[in-house]
C-alpha cells in the first residue's frame, strides 16, 4: 500500500488548502483530526496549510473554497452557464460552483450561490453526498440534536451516519447550522477515500479500503486487492483497466469510461450509484424510462393503484438489446393472461396478471420489536412469519477472523439464511462464486438455520441464465441445503450489461433459471425490486415461483408494509440491522407462510 501512496504524490487539495508544503504543522499537535492531517500532509504530501507553518485546523471553509475542493476531488468535465447565480461571476470559486451545479451537487439559495459564506455542516455532507451520489436513507438520525436537522439535509446526514463517516459527533450532537471546519472536512474525506489516483500509470500494490481515481488519463490497475470500494471520478476520460483486480466493496463509475475488466477472480457486485430515494416519498418522482430503481432493496413507494383500462397493456418499454440467435423466449415460458386492470407506477400504465395473489399486508400488520428496535415483526393474523438474513462475503469481511459466527447467529433468533453463493459481472459478464459461500452454508447449516442460496444474475440471454444456473448446482454438491436457490436479475444504469435488455427475455431467463434449478431439486425463487418486477417481469408468468421482494423501511417510514401489489413470500425489509456475530450492516427478512 505504501508503494502505492508514493506513486500517488499530487495535489488533490493543493490550492484550496493553500500555501506551505508537507510539514508539521505548529497548530495541529494533539488535535483530534491530527492524523488525518497528518496522513494528507506528511504521508501524501499533498495537504498544504500557511505560511506561518499552520494548519487552522479549527477555521471555517467557505461554500466557494468548498466547492474547489470537491471539484478537485471528482474532476467535474460540464459547467452550468455563466450567471446562473447572480453572485459567482468573477468569483474566484466561480468555475467550481457552476460545474457543481451542473452535476446536481450546488443548488444554490434563491439563484444567490452565497460564495463567501460559511459552509454548515449539513449543507457540506449534502453536497457530499450529492458529490458522490450516495442517496440517502431514511433510517432515524440518532444525534440528540437531530430535530435542528434541516429535511433536505435528513437523508444524507443517515446515509453518511449509516457507512460510519461521521466521527466527529461531540457530545453525541451532530451541530448541523455550525460552520464546517478544515479539520473536520478533512476528517470526513479520510474517512471516504483512503488511497486516491490523480497521476495515470500502472498500479500494483493492494489498498486497504477505498482507492479512487480521479486522473484524466485513467490509470492501468493489475494484480491488486481494493478491500473497499473502487470509484472512477467524473473527470476520468482515459481507459481504465483492471487485471486480476478483486474489489471487495463497489466499483462505482461516475465518468463516461467503461472500465476494461479482465481475468478478474473476484469481480465486485455492483450496487446503485444514483442517489437513493427514501422508501416513503411523499410525492414520488416518476421512474426512469431505463433503467428503474435499483433491485438491491431501495425501492421507491409508489403509492400503487388498480384501475379499470381498455388500454394497450403492453409495457411501454423500447428494446434496446433485440434477441439475438439462440433459444428465444417464446420457446421458454407462455406470457400470462392480462386482466384488463392496469397497475399505475409513475406514469406508466403496467398490466395485471391473472393467476397472481394480490398484496393483503397492510401498514398495521407490523410493528418495530421492543427488544430488537431495528427488526420488524409481523402482528397480522394472514400469515405464519420466520426471521431471516442474507449475506455475502461483505458481512464476512466484516466479522473477526472473517468468519461469521453462526451459533450466535442462530442464538440472536435468525430462523433461516440466503447465502450469496456466486455473480456473474455487471460488465464483464464473467461468473464467480462468492469467496465464502462454501464456509457460509456449512457454518448456517450446522447451527441449525435453514440454509438457501442467491445468485447475483446479470444474464441476457436464456443460454446464459441456464449457465447461471448450472453454476449454481454444481457448487451445491454435498452441501444438501433445505432451502431455496434465488436468481437476483439486477439492474440499475447503462453500465449493467443487461440494460435495454427486453422483458420477455428477462422473463424467460428468469423461467429457464428456475426451471433448472427446480429440475435439480430445488425450490427456485425471484429477488426482484419494484422496477424489475413491474417493468421487465411477465407477473402471470412468474407466479408459479417463490417471490423475494425488497423495500426498505425505518421507524419514520409511512407504509410500514411491502407496497408491492403482489404478495410477496419474502419480504427484505432492511439492510441496516444488527446481527450477534457478524460484523457491519446486514440485510434482514420476513418470511410469510400461508
Amino acid at each position: 500500500m505504501r508503494l502505492i501512496r508514493q506513486r500517488i504524490l499530487s495535489g488533490l487539495l493543493a490550492g484550496a488548502l493553500l500555501l506551505t508544503p508537507a510539514m508539521a504543522f505548529t497548530d495541529t499537535s494533539g488535535h483530534w483530526a491530527e492524523s488525518a492531517v497528518n496522513k494528507w500532509s506528511q504521508e501524501y504530501g499533498v495537504l498544504q496549510g500557511y505560511d506561518d507553518g499552520t494548519f487552522k485546523p479549527d477555521a471555517s471553509i467557505t461554500r466557494g473554497a468548498f466547492a474547489g475542493i470537491l471539484d478537485r476531488f471528482l474532476q467535474f468535465q460540464a459547467a452550468a452557464p455563466a450567471g446562473t447565480f447572480s453572485d459567482a461571476q468573477g468569483n474566484r470559486w466561480e468555475d467550481s460552483i457552476l460545474k457543481l451545479n451542473a452535476a446536481g451537487v450546488y443548488l444554490g439559495s434563491e439563484g444567490k450561490a452565497l460564495p463567501g459564506d460559511s459552509i454548515t455542516r449539513q449543507q457540506a455532507m449534502t453536497m457530499v453526498s450529492r458529490a458522490f451520489q450516495l442517496g440517502g436513507t431514511d433510517n432515524a438520525l440518532t444525534f440528540h440534536d437531530e430535530a435542528q436537522v434541516a429535511n433536505y439535509a435528513r437523508p444524507y446526514i443517515a446515509e453518511l451516519a449509516a457507512r460510519g463517516w461521521i466521527t466527529d459527533a461531540v457530545d453525541g450532537g451532530f451541530r448541523p447550522t455550525e460552520p464546517l471546519t478544515r479539520a473536520e472536512l478533512v476528517n470526513l474525506l479520510n474517512n471516504m477515500i483512503q488511497v486516491l489516483i490523480q497521476t495515470g500509470g500502472s498500479y500494483s500494490s493492494n489498498v486497504e479500503g477505498t482507492l479512487l481515481i480521479n486522473a484524466a488519463e485513467g490509470a492501468a490497475l493489475s494484480n491488486m486487492t481494493v478491500s473497499g470500494d473502487l470509484l472512477i471520478a467524473p473527470g476520468v476520460t482515459g481507459a481504465v483497466t483492471l487485471d486480476n483486480v478483486t474489489v471487495s466493496g463497489e466499483i462505482r463509475n461516475f465518468s463516461s469510461v467503461t472500465p476494461q475488466i479482465t481475468n478478474t477472480p473476484t469481480e465486485a457486485p455492483v450496487t446503485p450509484v444514483d442517489p437513493v430515494t427514501p422508501a416513503d416519498p411523499v410525492t414520488p418522482p416518476a421512474p426512469p424510462e431505463e433503467p428503474g430503481t435499483p433491485g438491491s432493496g431501495e425501492d421507491f413507494d409508489w403509492g400503487i393503484v388498480v384501475v379499470p383500462s381498455p388500454a394497450d397493456p403492453s409495457v411501454p418499454v423500447t428494446p434496446e438489446q433485440p434477441a439475438g440467435p439462440g433459444v428465444q423466449p417464446g420457446e421458454v415460458y407462455t406470457p400470462g393472461i392480462i386482466t384488463g386492470e392496469m397497475i399505475e407506477y409513475g406514469d406508466r400504465k403496467i398490466p395485471v396478471y391473472a393467476g397472481t395473489e394480490r398484496n393483503r399486508l397492510q401498514h398495521g400488520d407490523f410493528i418495530w420489536a421492543a427488544d430488537h428496535p431495528d427488526r420488524l415483526v409481523y402482528i397480522g393474523n394472514q400469515f405464519r412469519t420466520r426471521f431471516g438474513i442474507d449475506v455475502s462475503a461483505y458481512q464476512n469481511r466484516a466479522s473477526e477472523n472473517e468468519t461469521i459466527d453462526w451459533q450466535a447467529v442462530r442464538n440472536d433468533g435468525v430462523d433461516f439464511a440466503m447465502i450469496r453463493i456466486g455473480l456473474r459481472g455487471y460488465s464483464s459478464g464473467k461468473i464467480n462464486e462468492d469467496a465464502f459461500y462454501r464456509q457460509n452454508i456449512e457454518g448456517a447449516m450446522a447451527a441449525g438455520i435453514e440454509t438457501g442460496v442467491y445468485f447475483f444474475a446479470q444474464a441476457i440471454t436464456v443460454e446464459e441464465a441456464i449457465e447461471e444456473a448450472d453454476f449454481v448446482i454444481e457448487r451445491l454438491r454435498g452441501l444438501n441445503i433445505n432451502g431455496p436457490v434465488a436468481y437476483d436479475w439486477e439492474m440499475h444504469d447503462s453500465s449493467y450489461r443487461v440494460y435495454g435488455t427486453t422483458p420477455e427475455m428477462a422473463t424467460a431467463c428468469a423461467i429457464a433459471f428456475c426451471k433448472r434449478v427446480q429440475e435439480a431439486g430445488y425450490t427456485p425463487m425471484i429477488y426482484a425490486g419494484s422496477y424489475v418486477s413491474y417493468v421487465k417481469y411477465d407477473q402471470g408468468a412468474i407466479a408459479p415461483y417463490l417471490c423475494w421482494y425488497p423495500e426498505y423501511k425505518s421507524s419514520e417510514s409511512e407504509k410500514l408494509c411491502p407496497t408491492l401489489y403482489y404478495q410477496p413470500d419474502y419480504w427484505q425489509f432492511s439492510s441496516k440491522c444488527s446481527i450477534a456475530g457478524i460484523g457491519g450492516n446486514v440485510d434482514v427478512n420476513i418470511q410469510f407462510i400461508r
